[in-house]
């Protein structure tokens, strides 16, 4: 009976250790509200404005796959999440941070790829980040969470205890 109490005091404990993973699960939101958020956004003089969320990307006249990097990002922040909660209710999920790094580095290496599409036409193709805005900026703030989540995680979880020298 005693290990019985014993196993539910264990599997309940509240160390503030095990959700460190919210920091990743944090980031993973901002990519969410990326996605709702203006990605492009361009006035030529009085004439032309563009204004673009990442929803709105998808159905733009713009060829490349780069116009569908924002649901990517809002995909992966969703893996991430999932990740991240496996992380703390599962025991023995040691390689949970490594998946939920490459998941952050992979939203930077997306967010870069976004940044060095051109558009216009042929002789007046512009980078778009030039015309980038808050959720172009919010992506790379995803990535950057999500990777800074993923260090802590590693150094609580590899961190040696401190033994004392007091003597009774």
């Amino acid at each position: 009976m005693k290990e019985v109490i014993y196993q539910i005091e264990d599997s309940v404990s509240m160390s503030y250790l095990r959700y460190v993973p919210v920091i990743c699960i944090a980031g993973a939101l901002i990519g969410f509200f990326a996605l709702t958020q203006l990605w492009v956004h361009h006035v030529d003089g009085f004439d032309w404005s563009v204004d673009l969320t990442g929803i709105d990307l998808m159905n733009s006249p713009w060829d490349g796959f780069q116009a569908n990097i924002p649901v990517i990002v809002a995909a992966l922040s969703g893996v991430t999440i999932v990740v991240a909660i496996l992380n703390m209710t599962v025991r023995r999920f040691w390689f949970g941070p490594f998946v939920a790094l490459v998941l952050g580095i992979a939203i930077m290496i997306l967010t870069s790829l976004f940044s060095m599409w051109t558009i216009g036409p042929a002789g007046e193709t512009e980078r778009i980040v030039h015309f980038a805005d808050i959720g172009f900026w919010l992506s790379y703030v995803t990535g950057g969470v999500i990777i800074l989540g993923v260090a802590l995680q590693y150094s609580v979880m590899f961190r040696k205890p401190v033994k004392t020298n007091k003597k009774a």
